[in-house]
């Protein structure tokens, strides 16, 4: 296994904090086929850095057709390496533009929400796959992580 080493990973702001459900299972699959340790550094991450690895776990578990284009071709490995790696608000804001202020997204950091599609928003504005902004100040998506 390798470990994160990143501070945002091993800063334990409120202690060990397990989390349960759709987000472990997928999690756990995640790091089995990605041979990365993801389970033990979200539940010691803080609550921004888990807020958006369950938004990131659930996009994975099920992806709309947005989110299928931004992960084509994308193994588990670069997945996680994005997931512990990106600015936890910059990985929001890809993947669901509502969830693209760090303080709400700070909420959801606690315990995932009880189903996985409950991040999504069916009406939310996904049509803006290309933004506004130029590509030097768009977030970096989970392919940029390949080597």
């Amino acid at each position: 296994m390798k470990y994160d080493l990143s501070p945002d990973a091993m800063v334990k702001p409120s202690g060990f904090r397990p989390f349960s459900g759709w987000a472990l299972e997928t999690a756990s699959e995640l790091e089995e086929q990605s041979n990365i340790r993801l389970v033990v550094p979200l539940f010691v991450a803080s609550d921004l850095r888990r807020a958006a690895a369950f938004l990131a776990l659930a996009a994975w578990r099920v992806p709309d057709s947005r989110h299928e284009i931004l992960f084509r071709g994308l193994t588990p490995v670069e997945y996680v390496q994005w997931l512990l790696g990106e600015d936890p608000a910059e990985i929001a804001e890809l993947l669901e533009r509502n969830w693209r202020d760090p303080g709400k997204l700070a909420l959801l950091g606690k315990e995932p929400l009880s189903a996985s599609t409950a991040y999504f928003h069916p009406f939310s504005d996904r049509s803006d796959c290309s933004g506004t902004r130029s590509r030097d100040s768009s977030p970096r998506g989970p392919a940029d992580f390949r080597r």
